[in-house]
């Protein structure tokens, strides 16, 4: 025998062993995903081809059906931003964001059948005109009565001739969200056979009050729950690249119970830098004046959640949304 079949033997002997778990080679077949979302807005960021590169999915958005089942709004995109997807999505998935026009006309929608038969033909010809590898659903705050409907809008594209070997994924609020009546649409038991991923959207832990834009031990939480009744490799684990800041309680008379404002990452760290923050027990930075209290995610937040999702076997970690997030190192936070 050489020395290289006899080399080649000890190793192959060696990893069926299980002794060389921590080989490059293994862990980065177990190296989670990267799932992107990406607006219009997305594509003013700086480096937006370095940006997208880092990830294997781009979800890209945001079209809309209305309580008829149509397709009455699409991402507008300049030919910047449609060069630089045709250019990006080269050996990645892209798939189109399907959300509703609201609450209300979605329940309406998926509530008769003609009318949500009609829009799934909607979105499975969009996916064949597009050349899309599959698509994404985002249907937000409507309650578990609607879940029965929502299964069947579900199976109906699922098995959409158009839609043969793509994928159909789904966003969803995690089990311990803050509106239970809005996470009981997400009933697993009856829609879990129809979709092939799903993205947990566990961010927006805190919104009507301040608080952690998200939180790593309710994410691990609610991830548990959901591994109670779905399989590690269809999950993805949604991640936040922004937070939230609510006035303070010397900013005016409506003070801190008032409705908060978006803040990116990059925001987030500049008002680190100006005033400091601390690194708080959710995972999050915090910035606490006296006329605002901001919670927010950064590279760090999305770091741990990334090990979670490591951890947890998950498929992988999904980010909302490019252009928030920053490359260069933020300033660190205060003792």
């Amino acid at each position: 025998m050489s020395g290289v079949l006899k080399v080649g033997r000890i190793v192959g002997l060696l990893l069926t062993a299980g002794l060389f778990c921590n080989l490059p080679a293994l862990s980065e077949e177990r190296r989670p995903g990267a799932w992107a979302y990406i607006i219009p807005g997305s594509f003013g960021a700086t480096r937006i081809e370095e940006r997208l590169a880092e990830y294997d999915t781009l979800c890209l958005g945001v079209y809309r059906l209305n309580a008829g089942g149509r397709l009455y709004a699409k991402p507008s995109l300049s030919k910047k931003a449609r060069t630089v997807i045709a250019k990006a999505r080269k050996g990645k998935r892209l798939f189109p964001l399907i959300a509703l026009s609201g609450a209300r006309d979605g329940a309406a929608m998926l509530r008769d059948p003609q009318t949500r038969t009609f829009a799934a033909d909607q979105v499975a010809e969009l996916v064949q005109a597009h050349q899309y590898d599959g698509v994404h659903i985002d249907f937000e705050y409507l309650r578990g009565e609607s879940a029965p409907d929502y299964a069947a809008f579900l199976a109906a594209l699922k098995s959409h001739p158009r839609m043969q070997g793509l994928t159909l994924s789904i966003a969803a609020f995690p089990p311990l969200h803050a509106t239970p009546e809005a996470a009981e649409f997400f009933d697993l038991e009856i829609i879990g056979s129809s979709i092939d991923e799903i993205v947990y959207m566990t961010y927006d832990y805190h919104l009507e009050r301040p608080g952690p834009v998200t939180d790593l031990a309710w994410a691990r939480r609610n991830m548990e729950l959901v591994l109670e009744n779905f399989p590690a490799e269809k999950i993805w684990l949604g991640v936040p690249a922004y937070g939230y800041a609510w006035p303070g309680k010397n900013s005016g008379p409506a003070g801190a119970a008032s409705r908060p404002r978006a803040v990116s990452e990059g925001e987030g760290l500049e008002q680190c830098r100006r005033f400091g923050c601390v690194r708080h027990e959710s995972g999050t930075l915090h910035v606490q004046r006296e006329d605002r209290i901001v919670y927010f995610a950064d590279g760090e937040t999305r770091k741990q959640m990334l090990e979670l999702a490591s951890d947890l076997k998950l498929r992988g970690t999904a980010m909302w949304r490019v252009g928030f997030e920053v490359f260069e190192e933020g300033p660190q936070e205060s003792d």
